[in-house]
């Protein structure tokens, strides 16, 4: 693979190899695509079908695991699970995403405490850092349990806590029997838990004016989900009828998708059905059942159904299935 990148955007995961200290999982195309089952509940909706190289790398220690992972662009729906927290940070500073409809600009870090569910919008492939604490008591961290936090932090801190993640990924690879000592361990999550402290220390503020109005439509948009999973194959032929089962005007529900999915309602709405055809017939589809699970996700037309799966996947529904059988 090649990668015009200088540092290790693409290098590091590419030149780790497997051992017994380190998992390495990749991923051909998003039908083999598997998240971080260890941080929590994840729901992905690619954006882009095309160059599709998702990966990720992990190494587990004694009070924390830590994972290297390459995304791709998504909307992605996750629940995180922590008993004390997890720290998630770019590994460079070309990491684009929208946490809960704000944009998350480095220097900063995610923190996330015991359970939390949250909204991402990737626009791009990122190359991400995770850290998941089994306890954080007495480290003074900022934020509330339940909740995620994005926090502006100084360019020297994030990059020291960088450069520690680097190391142990590469010790990992490179030496793993040195992670059989349990010296050595400590020493290693001490680093760590020292860079975080450091990071979280060197905080900025960061409220925003606009909390109220995303809290309203984060809460919008997940009953969005629920409604369009509960009636997957009604058509909605106008956005005023969808206004109008949550009591709103078309315009926020509309800047509710937009901001919150980084899409336009009918757009979103749309991909959210192609993207549940394809899972279902990946799943056991059929030519024989094509037609009715298009039905069942809101698509009457089997030709713009073909166009529009065309021009998403590179391939027709058929396609799908005959690949999805030879698996």
């Amino acid at each position: 693979m090649r990668c015009g990148d200088p540092t290790w955007r693409c290098p590091v995961l590419d030149q780790l190899r497997s051992t017994r200290a380190l998992t390495i999982n990749r991923s051909a195309d998003f039908d083999h695509f598997r998240s971080i089952e260890s941080l929590g509940d994840h729901r992905s909706i690619p954006l882009h079908w095309r160059g599709f190289a998702a990966c990720f790398a992990a190494v587990e220690l004694r009070s924390c695991s830590i994972f290297l992972q390459r995304t791709f662009p998504r909307i992605l729906q996750a629940r995180y699970r922590s008993t004390g927290a997890i720290v998630c940070y770019g590994i460079d500073d070309a990491v684009s995403a929208v946490l809960d409809g704000n944009e998350v600009r480095p220097p900063s870090i995610l923190l996330a405490r015991g359970e939390v569910a949250c909204e991402f919008v990737e626009p791009q492939a990122n190359l991400l850092a995770f850290v998941k604490f089994d306890a954080i008591e007495d480290r003074g961290w900022p934020g509330q349990t339940g909740r995620v936090r994005a926090i502006a932090t100084q360019q020297a801190a994030l990059d020291a806590l960088r450069s520690v993640t680097r190391d142990i990924f590469l010790l990992a690879s490179n030496s793993a029997d040195l992670l059989a000592e349990p010296q050595v361990v400590d020493q290693i999550e001490e680093s760590l838990l020292q860079a975080t402290d450091h990071a979280l220390q060197m905080a900025q503020p960061s409220d925003s004016p606009r909390q109220a109005d995303l809290g309203n439509y984060l809460s919008l948009v997940r009953r969005l989900d629920e409604f369009l999973q509960q009636n997957a194959s009604r058509t909605i032929h106008h956005s005023a009828e969808l206004a109008r089962e949550f009591g709103v005007s078309v315009r926020t529900l509309n800047n509710a998708v937009v901001i919150v999915r980084g899409l336009s309602l009918h757009r979103y709405i749309r991909l959210t059905r192609l993207w549940n055809v394809r899972q279902q017939l990946v799943q056991g589809g059929t030519e024989a059942t094509l037609k009715a699970i298009a039905l069942a996700n809101g698509f009457w037309h089997m030709g713009e159904l073909r166009t529009l799966y065309r021009d998403l996947f590179g391939e027709t529904p058929q396609q799908t299935v005959a690949a999805a059988r030879r698996d």
